[in-house]
């Protein structure tokens, strides 16, 4: 690729390359040697130093699959829990009743908080991955399809919100993307929520952990309201679950919508993503040395640790799904917390500071003392 995917500019660099990472990293693999088997691809993670758009200018979207053996459920956390109520306010907060569209809907997990409050009246998801794994709130129908033009002209004419959460960084190219939602949303006046992880916090925290290839493309609230504004759509942008998610609330523009014009305040971020590595490379190494290391996350971040550093014993995660199971590649076992404290396992790693207090909490109630580290934090 010889250009910006979202501003088309050429003015752009390459931040890290990484040769074999599975092409998915939230699916269910079931034994060590199809783990080790795992199909790999290249990642070369660029950045756009007009727009801060970065992308995986390697990607080949003829890689994923995303089956019915992909999980990417977090719903046994609280935290996740409280952190999705907490978004679902955001939309609960328009007057009336909802009509909603949801566009990358998963499991319906977001539309079906929204029908618990009993403000909603109907709701369509797309999800070509959706594979009905939970029961769909009252009024909640979702079509397992990709949303473009000809699925819009399949719609009621009621539909009063338009939402998309977590999708976008899963799209490689976001300007066809993001031109058929503005479309739909501009010729009827509705308001857009979006929510993405975002990479400036990505950068400033040097976090290696969260460059992997579903994810191939990620946003700064430069860039996504560039992008958006590339469609006639003007954008609030809120940093959310700790700073690692952009909230985004979109109208269409009563005049021409005008690009950021904002320094591209991540030119010189993420520089210290190779002394990171090495950093937490030493940790395990050293801690390793005298009993077993474990991560607790199982999830993207944890499969991207663990292929990138040595010595994990295993990996502890909630979701019963991948409990008992293999990271993709790296081929650490996935553990229920209980499994994992009976390995001898004495240092433990969580991936995502978030989860961090949870975590203490529920390690204090199966009488662990040992060594508790988090990852953004030093050892």
């Amino acid at each position: 690729m010889t250009q910006c995917p979202v501003c088309l500019t050429a003015d752009f660099e390459t931040l890290l390359t990484r040769a074999r990472v599975p092409v998915l990293q939230n699916v269910i693999v079931a034994t060590e040697a199809e783990a080790r088997e795992f199909p790999v691809a290249r990642l070369r993670i660029c950045r756009c130093n007009h727009c801060s758009f970065v992308w995986n200018a390697d990607f080949d979207p003829d890689a994923i699959d995303y089956n019915l053996q992909y999980n990417n459920s977090v719903q046994a956390s609280g935290v996740y829990l409280a952190h999705q109520q907490a978004m679902a306010e955001k939309v609960l907060a328009l007057p009336g009743t909802l009509k909603c569209l949801e566009v990358g809907c998963g499991e319906g997990e977001f539309l079906n908080v929204l029908s618990r409050s009993g403000r909603l009246e109907k709701a369509i998801g797309f999800d070509p991955a959706h594979k009905g794994t939970y029961p769909l709130g009252e009024g909640v129908e979702v079509k397992r399809a990709y949303f473009d033009e000809a699925a819009a002209a399949t719609l009621p004419g009621d539909i009063n919100v338009v939402i998309s959460r977590h999708t976008i960084e899963h799209i490689p190219e976001p300007r066809p993307f993001i031109a058929a939602i503005a479309a739909y949303v501009t010729a009827r006046g509705l308001p857009l929520f979006l929510e993405t992880p975002d990479v400036s916090w990505i950068l400033r925290n040097n976090a290696f952990e969260d460059f992997f290839y579903e994810h191939c493309s990620l946003f700064s609230p430069r860039s996504i309201g560039y992008l958006l504004a590339e469609f006639g759509l003007d954008a609030e942008v809120e940093a959310v679950y700790g700073g690692q998610y952009m909230w985004i609330s979109a109208k269409p523009s009563a005049a021409r919508s005008r690009h950021p014009d904002a320094a591209n305040d991540d030119r010189d971020a993420g520089a210290g993503i190779t002394g990171a590595l090495a950093y937490w490379q030493d940790v395990v190494r050293r801690h390793g040395s005298s009993g077993k290391v474990a991560i607790w996350g199982g999830a993207s971040k944890g499969v991207t640790f663990a292929l990138l550093i040595d010595g994990v014993d295993c990996a502890i995660d909630l979701n019963r799904s991948k409990q008992n199971c293999f990271m993709p590649v790296s081929a650490v076992p996935i553990l229920p917390p209980e499994e994992a404290l009976a390995r001898g396992v004495n240092t433990i790693i969580v991936m995502n500071p978030n989860y961090a207090e949870e975590i203490r909490r529920q390690l204090d109630a199966l009488g662990y003392r040992d060594r508790l580290l988090v990852l953004q934090d030093a050892a």
